[in-house]
């Protein structure tokens, strides 16, 4: 006599008054599993293939639906494919232009080791080139302050 076969179900879990869905899915053959570890106020729906943060279930209508997260800066605008919030592209260009003015401060300072080494020495030219590392990096930090 053969065993009935087990069919395997795929179940992810959502807020029964929000909709919003659970971070946990669960896989398994038996529906008393499946109730013994839905999350408290959830209910289980089969899949695991929605997005948690960009879907919800309308809890009128059972069905999915997209969700539009809140805006978490105005540096921040929506990807549409990607359905996710993306810092925008003068905030990123911004941002790296000061880690770049930052590192350049550094090695513009350590450069001036040399310098002020050799103007200890006597070396004429030594003051002129500290000037004009001290112009280099005062312009980068007016950059920063911008």
């Amino acid at each position: 006599m053969n065993k009935p076969v087990a069919i395997m179900r795929v179940v992810s879990f959502y807020h029964k008054v929000s909709g919003l869905f659970h971070a946990r899915h669960l896989m398994s053959s038996d529906a008393k599993s499946i109730v013994l570890n839905t999350p408290d106020d959830h209910v289980a729906i089969d899949g695991d293939h929605f997005d948690r943060l960009s879907q919800r279930i309308d809890v009128e209508t059972g069905k999915v639906i997209d969700l539009l997260p809140a805006q978490p800066s105005a540096d921040h605008e929506w990807n549409a494919t990607d359905r996710r919030w993306q810092m925008k592209p003068e905030v990123l260009a911004r941002e790296e232009a000061r880690r770049h003015a930052i590192q350049r401060i550094s090695q513009l300072e350590l450069s001036g080791i040399r310098s002020l080494r050799e103007l200890a020495l006597g070396e004429a030219k030594a003051a002129d080139r500290l000037k004009a590392l001290d112009t280099e990096i005062a312009a980068l930090r007016k950059s920063l302050a911008e």
